[in-house]
């Protein structure tokens, strides 16, 4: 089944900087358990609803990526 795209929110709507755009070519696993799933679901679903912007898990995990990166010199 095809995936419908989705509309990320833009850097200046989400009030963070947006990851450089590239292609992607690999692809991570991340267990979590129902605890982190609940909680990123909740923050992904409060932050839609203050901002009325949609952003993804996806969005959400290589921001706080980057950012954790870029803090430890990585």
């Amino acid at each position: 089944m095809p995936r419908v795209p989705t509309r990320s929110a833009t850097p200046a709507e989400a009030g963070q900087q947006e990851p450089e755009k590239q292609p992607y070519v690999h692809t991570l696993s991340l267990r979590l358990t129902s605890e982190q799933y609940r909680r990123l679901r909740r923050y992904v679903t409060t932050h839609e609803d203050r901002t009325n912007q949609r952003i993804t898990h996806q969005w959400v995990l290589e921001t706080a990526l980057s950012q954790y990166l870029d803090r430890n010199r990585g």
